[in-house]
This record gives C-alpha cells, structure tokens and sequence, in this order.
C-alpha cells in the first residue's frame, strides 16, 4: 500500500512541458486545456466504485461483458452463429459427458440452455456413453455435428452425426460416402483412419478455394495433432494423413528433443484441441492446446505454415535462444514457473485456459475457450471465457487475454466500436505514444522490459485524442501496465469538453494482488455514461515517479 501510496501523492510536482517526440505527435496541446477543469456535467460511473470492498459496481451489461465463469460451464466450447444467435456447444460435464448440451446467446451477457440436444440411441451397435468435444458445422443447409466417442471394445473415435437445425434432432449418418461406401453411424464409427490408435478433438477447416480439411488429436507415444484433406463433410482422404504438431518440438519433423520444454509439463505429452486459423497475410496457424487439462498450466499455443498440410514451424528464432525465451509460440495461457515467474503469482486470476475456437461477431474475431471455474485448479469443473483476437502487422496472431476484467463488447453486439484507433494522438511529458492506440496490449511478463507501453513520466503528463468528426461517446479505458511496479493507480482527469468532465478515475483494486504484486492482465481504468457528443478528449496525470499504461480504448459510434 505504500507503493500505491506514493503513487497517488504527485500534487507537488512541477508542470512536464516537453513533448516526447513521437511521431503521432501531431501539434501542441493548448496550455488553456491542460487546466483542470473545476465543474463537470457528466453523470458516470467509475468503475473503481465499490460496493463491497473489492467488489466491482453494477455496470451496463448493454456495453461490457467479463468472464466470470459462471454462466457457461461447457468445456471445450465450440461457437456457431447463425442469425445474429451464438451456438456453444461443448463436452457436458453436467451428464457426466453421456451428452451434448448447447447454451446460445445473442449478446453474450444472458444465456439460454438447451439440454441433451444429442444422446448415445439405444441402438447404437458401438457407442459408448462418453462424448467429448463438439464441433458444429452447416454444409448445404445440414447441420453436422462432429465428436469422439469411445467404441464398447474401448478405443476412441471421431463420429458426426446430422441434423436439420442448430439444435438437432440429430440421426445417424446412412448414407453413401465420397467414395461410394455405405456410412451407417449406428454400425461402426463415421471415421476410422485404420491405424489402430485413439483419437479426437475434431475440428474442421474450409479453405478460401473451398477445400476441406480436418485436424485431429491421435493417442500415441505422445499425444499430437495430425490433418487430412476430406473429400466431403462425411468422407476424410486418409492417402493425405500428415502429423502436424507434436508436442515440445518445434515441427512435426523433429522428436524427443522436447525443446519447447514448456510443452511438455506432464508424463504423457500433450497436444490436444487443435483449430485451424487463417492470417490475412495468407500463413495458415494450427492452434492447439498443450499439458493436460487439468493442469493449471493448460494453455493455447501455435505453429504456423504457408500451406493447410504444412510443414508446420513453430516461431523460434536464434535471438529468442540467446535471450532464453521458449514460449514464443503462446497464444492464450501461461508458461509454468520452472522456466519463468511462478504460477502462484497467478493465483486467483486464471487456470487453466486452453481448447478453443474462433468466431466472428459481425467482423471481429473472437475466441471462446475454457478454463478453471475456481481459477486455481480442475476441481470445480471448467466454464466458456471470450476475448479479442487481432492480427498483428505481420499477420501474427494476438489476443486480448486471458482476461478477468470488464471488457467492452463487440460492436455488432453493443453498436460502439473503439474510435481511438484512428484518432490523433498529442501528447506532453510522455513516452512512446505510438503504443498510446496501437491495439496491442502487453501482457507477456516473461519478456523483460517492454516495447510496446507507453511512459508517463514522473510529474504532469497529458495524452489529447483529437477524432475525424464528432462522435457519440459511451466509456472510455485505458489498459494499465502489465508490471505491478510500473502500474498508474488514478487518472487526475478526463475531460471530453463541453463540461463533460470525469475527476479523479481510480484502477479498480478488485484487478491487483497486493500480496503476490500482481496486476490482472488486459485491466483497466474503466467509465461509462450515457452517450455525449465530442470530438476530442484529453487525459490528465500527475505522478509522483515514471509510471506506464498500456492502451486507450473509447467506445464511441
């Protein structure tokens, strides 16, 4: 606390008159608007107001959502949209996984059930009672809902079975297949590559020319990923089987070097959940997760290839084994505490993230996976998180997350879209303001220093957001630094003109571990209100040492 203490005194330091250079420093900030105002119009809400201690205020579910873990507890969740309603299916822990429920949504706020959409039929002549892993997809009008199940002579297998809506009914394929051989799903299992091994964890991919392939998990000296063209939805080509990943190695041509050690944290290795995505750049990402998932050290990672089949690498360059990074390749996660900054540092935030999917809203891509509902192991079972997902300028790419904080939703949902992107950014007294909305939020700890966040230095600092036109404006964030000792514990002021004003805009404490020195990842000061017109809006800091944010995000439209 007194560090936080410290932090908050700055009322005595001088004016920092010096801009800092950068290049999205376009003209001078007026002296008059760098006063603080003395009266404010605007009725908001900041949410660093608690009602209980730590607990965050009630907040306008028309414009922020966070993962809570609660209202989805579908491991291995799978999205599907169709008409503006998002499907979620995903292994059943609440019938011991012996069927398929599906939860839908339309604002990602409330959820709706529907239970048993799929069940084992009486007279199945192999299957199991223990399904895993759904996958919905539409192929001319059909629903084919793709899962492994464990055959009565115990192996497992990859199945589909088809249906006339998002929520089934769902029958048994009996049909002829690509190659002209009668499928009978209640016979034998839809897919079987032959090669006497368990598998499962199939996901589907169609490329831009309309090719389909098929990634899946097989069970053998390590668990690993191997991919196939498919000649229709219920046909895979197995002449075109090739391994993709496998765990710990940084292609699938190399093995028992275990080089990306971090991988391989369990007796058996694991690559399971793989999902295939796309770059605009053209580079095809195989993301999957590794380690068991009830370790709280499951995570999602990538390996990346210029064709669907591969080679796949995994990014490792000579600098990173200089520097000693091997988790170049981390997507969603964290890396365990015999390599970098032990997980109890992480305690109560999040545990094991890991087997996903991607889905659009609208024309933003999203993540949906699963983690810990207790955040520190399996023991509660596992529940649906969402984040952001962008691509970098080299087509890597990079989510907002795993996030434990109140984060805006997206626009096709709540109609607000983050106007600060592609705002004029001037500046007084700070450091790297290109980083100021460069949609990249750093939360890589095992880094060192960063690059990418910006500097407010030690007394009176000011960051002005200048917007193309006039705009309606309902809440704005700024992302804190990913460092405990770097972090900014309160704005001095914001002000968007007009005597819309916001005093004094705390960092929710319910976002920091005092204890460990911890500070949640992708948190942020946070304040909403109901919708103002600007044009502009200027920030004002006053800190007592160097202090770093991350990003800035306005929810205007």
């Amino acid at each position: 606390m007194k560090k936080l203490f410290c932090l908050l005194l700055a009322l005595s330091m001088l004016l920092g008159i010096a801009a800092c250079g950068d290049t999205t420093n376009s003209g001078a900030i007026s002296e008059k608007d760098m006063e603080r105002p003395s009266k404010t119009n605007l009725d908001s809400l900041d949410h660093s107001m608690t009602t209980d201690g730590e607990i965050l205020p009630a907040y306008d579910e028309s414009k922020w959502y966070i993962n809570e873990l609660k209202d989805v507890p579908l491991p291995d969740p799978h999205v599907y949209e169709e008409d503006g309603v998002y499907y979620i299916y995903g292994t059943t822990d609440r019938t011991g996984a012996k069927s398929f429920d599906c939860y839908y949504t339309t604002d990602f706020v409330t959820y709706e059930l529907e239970r048993n959409i799929y069940t084992v039929p009486t007279n199945t002549e192999w299957e199991k009672q223990v399904l895993f892993a759904p996958e919905m997809y539409c192929f001319d009008g059909e629903y084919y809902l793709y899962y492994s199940n464990e055959h009565k002579a115990g192996r497992r297998y990859l199945t589909v079975v088809k249906g006339s809506t998002p929520l089934g009914p769902f029958e048994q394929i009996n049909e002829k297949d690509a190659n002209g051989k009668q499928v009978n799903g209640l016979k034998a299992p839809v897919f079987n590559d032959g090669k006497g091994m368990s598998v499962l964890d199939q996901t589907i991919f169609i490329d831009d020319d309309g090719e389909m392939y098929t990634y899946y998990a097989v069970s053998g000296s390590t668990q690993h990923i191997v991919g196939c063209k498919m000649l229709d939805p219920i046909t895979i080509d197995y002449s075109t089987y090739k391994q993709i990943v496998i765990p710990g190695e940084l292609n699938q041509n190399t093995t028992n070097t275990k080089f990306l050690s971090w991988e391989c944290f369990n007796g058996y290795n694991i690559a399971e959940g793989p999902f295939m995505l796309k770059s605009p750049n053209g580079f095809y990402y195989m993301t999957y997760s590794v380690n068991s998932y009830e370790n709280r050290y499951y995570s999602i990672c990538y390996a990346v290839s210029d064709s669907p089949l591969g080679t796949f690498e995994k990014p490792y360059t000579p600098e990173d084994k200089q520097a000693g990074k091997l988790w170049t390749n981390l997507l969603v996660g964290f890396c365990n505490g015999k390599i970098g900054p032990s997980f109890e540092q992480w305690e109560g935030y999040m545990s094991g993230v890991g087997h996903h999917s991607f889905f659009k809203v609208g024309d933003q891509l999203m993540i949906a996976y699963h983690a810990h509902r207790n955040r520190k192991d399996h023991t509660q079972g596992r529940a649906l998180a969402i984040d952001y997902l962008y691509f970098d300028e080299d087509g890597v790419p990079i989510v907002h997350g795993p996030s434990y904080s109140v984060q805006p939703l997206p626009e096709d949902v709540s109609g607000y879209t983050n106007i600060a992107l592609n705002a004029t950014v001037k500046v007084v007294n700070v450091e790297n303001a290109a980083a100021i909305n460069d949609n990249y939020i750093e939360q890589d700890y095992f880094s060192g220093e960063p690059s990418t966040e910006v500097t407010l230095k030690a007394g009176k600092s000011y960051i002005e957001l200048v917007f193309d036109k006039e705009y309606e404006i309902g809440g704005i964030m700024v992302f804190n630094s990913a460092w405990y000792d770097k972090a900014l514990f309160e704005i001095d002021f914001i002000n968007f003109f007009n005597d819309n004003v916001l005093f004094n805009v705390g960092f929710p404490l319910c976002y920091i571990n005092e204890e460990k020195e911890f500070i949640y990842p992708c948190s942020a000061f946070t304040a909403e209100f109901d919708d103002i017109k600007a044009k502009r809006v200027l920030l004002a800091f006053n800190t007592a040492d160097d202090v770093r944010i991350n990003e800035i995000k306005v929810l205007g439209k």
